[in-house]
């Protein structure tokens, strides 16, 4: 047998037992970690370690959908005596999970209604035509959207409309002939990203890790239907049309004029920094509110079940800590991308010696028109606006000054009518989202007893803003499933011991200055968020770093905050997010681009979170000052011989370190 047809069959058996990776992990995990239970017999520690790994297992490699490993608790914990069922499933529909249903459902009306694209255009309209400025106009949005809907959703409506700009930018000649122009058309599609063939991307809302599948793109556009993506198809002189951004140039060999490798190696830089912006924003933007992100939400159900309402993260409480640092996160993004990819690198050199030699785009301001045309069409196609987005618009404000001020910490909220601790975030983003249910999408006719000939608004009923066909079609229910299960792992590991257990065996750190712990339980965080899903993540190490906490005597807040912020800090692979698979898919971006810019926007997305804890968390949480609520956890109560070791340690105040 020739020795090519063995290498050739060996390499054609390595794949076939290759695509059964996930099955054998599915099957030789639980196996291989057997051993654990094993050697500690009868102790609920141990089994519930054993759930917690193979659970860490399968979300790490993605075995199975994650919101399918989520659902083990239920099986897992009753079976093994860890958990009763009741208790177990009661966390899958916990308070938390009900205010993220009801953020959900008025998002949908944003995006059913467009309203967000109209806010999106809005914007850039305002931001003017300069490149840089552009950027932070992409940024702003992107980051404000983000907030409010799913970054997938956002960076999927933002990406196009960037693709369109950036394209009509690079295509102005510098005084060539009106011919060399090329015209855009656009196409409203929605199966845009679909065609691209880079990466993979689901846009069910969850903020997982996409795989990609055979060089294919798969994307279930199911989720958000109601979201138009623009496709911008650039044509040519001889008709064709193309989404390529790589066919987005000049021919040469068709203009017979030479081009300018400097203006290349700009067009190229432009094209990058503005798609990560795009996606940077979006992984940023998402940190500003409780329900902007699936870690935040995680944080505030893990903080209730281990250490109860009174370690409370309302909304307000969040929204105050996170949002001031998203800012600061969001304009340093935007600085590193200016002076990466556009003229800040040249301007401050300028600043120090002679201009000569800088390269800086000019043109006949050709360009900057056809973007103001772009965004102005683009605006235009959305017509005035209509009575739905107005009434969804006025839910939306609402929700959000109700969120911010039933309990803003400086001064009595809302909540104080009503009786301590019966109504929450929850409660106001219910009541916003059954009024969309039945407010009307069209002004209704009051006088509908006499007869309306040829008006507007005949007589009659009118529809709602939004139905349930809607709303059960979009919502992510996966994500409220993958929630659920973090809080039941989390249940599932206090009732065990296993957290008194971690505490016991970390308390040799606390020799340790607790801003170094700090930093490296938060770089850790920042590389497995790189490679795992950021719901998974939070899940994973959030009740660890509570622990740790206590163990070297510092409030948990002062671990777990920075490190929730930063399960949304991937910047640097293409699979750590959907926003960066999007920007990604599109053809302009390599993966060592995606790592260049990725690696020190993460170290100072870092910095800039345990920056903001010695502030905000000072100002918001006190996280300085070890709170009452950490000695009544169950980690004190139920084990006796731990009590010694927490209550004679002496206070440490970080303020002096």
């Amino acid at each position: 047998m020739e020795p090519g047809n063995d290498r050739e069959e060996g390499m054609s058996t390595l794949k076939t037992v290759l695509s059964f990776k996930k099955t054998v992990i599915f099957m030789v995990a639980p196996i291989l970690l057997l051993p654990l239970p094993l050697s500690f017999p009868l102790s609920t520690e141990a089994l519930a370690a054993y759930v917690s790994l193979i659970l860490a297992v399968y979300w790490v490699f993605e075995v199975v959908p994650l919101a399918v490993t989520a659902l083990l608790p239920m099986v897992f914990f009753p079976a093994l005596g860890i958990l009763d069922s009741k208790k177990t499933c009661s966390n899958y529909f916990k308070d938390t999970n009900v205010l993220f249903v009801g953020g959900l459902i008025v998002a949908v009306a944003v995006e059913k209604w467009n309203l967000h694209k109209r806010i999106a255009l809005r914007v850039l309209l305002l931001v003017g035509t300069k490149p840089k400025w552009i950027m932070l106009g992409f940024m702003s949005t992107t980051a404000f959207l983000s907030m409010w809907i799913s970054n997938t959703a956002t960076t999927a409506m933002m990406v196009p409309v960037a693709q369109a700009v950036v394209t009509q930018l690079c295509d102005q000649d510098d005084g060539a002939d009106d011919e060399k122009k090329v015209s855009m058309e656009k196409q409203t599609s929605k199966q845009s990203i679909k065609r691209l063939s880079s990466a993979s991307v689901r846009a069910n809302g969850e903020e997982t890790n996409p795989m990609i599948q055979n060089g294919d793109v798969v994307m279930d556009t199911g989720s958000f239907d109601e979201v138009e993506m623009n496709e911008i198809r650039v044509a040519g002189q001889d008709g064709e049309t193309t989404t390529s951004q790589t066919e987005v140039t000049y021919d040469v060999a068709k203009d017979e004029t030479k081009v300018d490798v400097k203006t290349c190696s700009y067009d190229n830089d432009l094209k990058k920094g503005i798609f990560l912006c795009v996606a940077y924003a979006a992984n940023i933007g998402g940190t500003g509110t409780l329900t902007g992100t699936n870690p935040n939400l995680v944080l505030a159900g893990q903080v209730e079940s281990l250490y109860g309402r009174e370690a409370n993260v309302s909304f307000g409480t969040w929204f105050g800590y996170a949002f001031p640092g998203m800012l600061i996160t969001l304009l340093t993004c935007w600085l590193l991308l200016d002076f990466m990819y556009l003229d800040l690198k040249n301007e401050i050199m300028q600043c120090f010696r002679s201009p000569r030699g800088f390269y800086r785009r000019t043109g006949d301001g050709s360009g900057n028109e056809a973007v103001k045309r772009i965004f102005r069409e683009q605006y235009a196609e959305l017509g005035p606006i209509s009575w739905a987005e107005i009434a969804v618009l006025c839910h939306f404000a609402f929700l959000a000054l109700l969120w911010l001020t039933r309990d803003p910490g400086f001064m009595p909220g809302w909540s104080t009518f009503f009786r301590d601790g019966y109504v929450t975030d929850a409660t106001a983003a219910m009541m916003v989202a059954i009024s969309l249910f039945v407010f009307p999408s069209r002004r209704p006719n009051l006088a509908c007893w006499l007869s309306n000939r040829g008006g507007d608004n005949p007589p009659g009923s009118v529809p709602a803003i939004l139905d349930w066909s809607s709303v059960n079609k979009t919502l992510p229910w996966s994500v409220v499933i993958l929630l659920g299960g973090s809080f039941a792992l989390a249940d599932g590991i206090k009732a065990s011991g296993l957290t008194d257990l971690i505490g016991e065996k970390l308390t040799g750190l606390q020799s340790v200055p607790p801003i170094a712990v700090a930093f490296v339980s938060t770089l850790v965080v920042a590389i497995f968020t790189e490679i795992t899903s950021n719901t998974a993540t939070a899940t994973i190490f959030l009740p660890v770093l509570g622990k740790l906490g206590e163990a070297v005597h510092v409030n948990p807040l002062y671990l777990m905050l920075p490190a929730t912020l930063t399960c949304s800090f991937a910047f640097m692979l293409p699979i750590a997010t959907p926003p960066n698979a999007i920007a990604f898919a599109y053809g302009v971006l390599s993966v060592m681009d995606m790592v260049k810019a990725g690696t020190p926007m993460t170290i100072i997305a870092i910095l800039l979170a345990i920056a903001n804890n010695y502030i905000m968390g000072i100002a918001i949480f006190d996280v300085t000052t070890y709170p009452d609520w950490a000695y009544t956890t169950p980690s004190t109560t139920l084990s006796p011989t731990a009590l010694p070791c927490v209550t004679n340690v002496p206070s440490v105040q970080l303020t002096e370190l």
